[in-house]
């Protein structure tokens, strides 16, 4: 018998999540209705130091939009969403800032949704992707940090250098680009990747077509990624992602002996470096046991019994929340004379 974590939750073959920096208002308007009906979280990257104000920062394309206060912020909790902290101030960070940048922002929008904030989002570019500003997003308890570099993320890579697909009408000179509905999902088909999507505040027309796609275009969009993806598609807010990834990454799983005679077999998991204790710790296992086992299985986690699915010949899958010390035992439903479960 073999007990083995699968790459994403459910035991699905990719993920797809969507972000949106600033944490504008007018998301309520054109984006939240669409994420609504088809039933796809997302994510925004909240400016710690501006929650609930007018947006004036520079000279800005989004200057005179609304950035979320914490009632919004929770309304978006409690949607099933995620909140990111795109920093305190949108400026680029200093060794000297990242108190205030990384660890007053995480705190400050903490206290606003009554919730972890798990990931840092650099804002304006990868130069706030710097090694002292990673260095202090681990120190400060983030889980993973986000760039603007246009790839792929795969299940075995970096939790700290996370990157984003500009959801975007065209990109910069001088390698301007059509809109593509499709990009990057045969990739991630292929290597059981991540697509984080990028954007703001998509409108009927985008404020900056270097900066935002249309409603129109992020509709299509999820249109797209729903049709191609079907039942293989993990359609999921970052926050659940990054905690899984981050949870599959630090589970080792350790065979325990099994008596003679006995028809079970077990296995105990061991978690190092254990997430905060707020934070989903949610594993998919598949199990591939003996053809007989499968007919009538009996599958505990932590003596707790779960209802495993058979997903191949002699393979089951169940999910469940795992701690340090957990014991999976799996075995055959052993009935008595009278035809009832033991």
């Amino acid at each position: 018998m073999n007990l083995t974590i699968c790459p994403w939750k459910y035991g699905k073959r990719w993920v797809y999540s969507v972000t949106y920096d600033e944490a504008l208002e007018e998301l309520h308007r054109f984006a939240i209705p669409h994420h609504e009906e088809l039933g796809i979280p997302g994510h925004v990257e909240a400016v710690a130091g501006h929650l609930g104000a007018v947006r004036q920062l520079g000279q800005s394309s989004y200057n005179g939009f609304h950035h979320m206060g914490p009632s919004g912020l929770q309304d978006l909790i409690a949607r099933g969403w995620g909140v990111g902290n795109h920093s305190w101030s949108h400026e680029l960070i200093g060794p000297d800032d990242v108190g205030r940048e990384l660890g007053d922002a995480k705190k400050t929008l903490e206290d606003a949704i009554q919730a972890p904030v798990c990931l840092y989002c650099a804002p304006g570019n990868n130069y706030n992707m710097a090694d002292h500003i990673l260095e202090a997003a681990r120190s400060f308890g983030y889980l993973g940090a986000m760039s603007i570099t246009d790839a792929l993320n795969r299940p075995t890579e970096e939790l700290f250098w996370l990157n984003r697909t500009a959801l975007h009408v065209e990109y910069y000179e001088p390698f301007f680009s059509e809109y593509d509905p499709f990009r990057n999902i045969r990739y991630a088909q292929e290597r059981s990747g991540w697509i984080i999507d990028y954007c703001h505040c998509p409108l009927k027309e985008a404020v900056h077509p270097h900066k935002d796609c249309t409603e129109a275009q992020l509709r299509l969009r999820f249109d797209t990624v729903l049709g191609e993806g079907g039942d293989e598609v993990w359609c999921a807010n970052p926050d659940e992602v990054i905690q899984y990834h981050r949870t599959r990454r630090a589970c080792s799983i350790d065979p325990l002996p099994t008596p003679d005679g006995s028809e079970e077999e077990a296995y105990r998991l061991r978690l190092a470096e254990l997430p905060d204790g707020r934070m989903c710790t949610d594993l998919t296992f598949d199990i591939t046991t003996r053809a007989a086992w499968c007919a009538e299985p009996l599958v505990c986690i932590d003596d707790v019994e779960q209802v495993p699915s058979l997903v191949r010949p002699r393979t089951l899958r169940c999910t469940a929340p795992v701690r340090d010390g957990t014991v999976v035992r799996v075995g055959p439903r052993r009935r008595n004379t009278g035809g009832k479960a033991q």
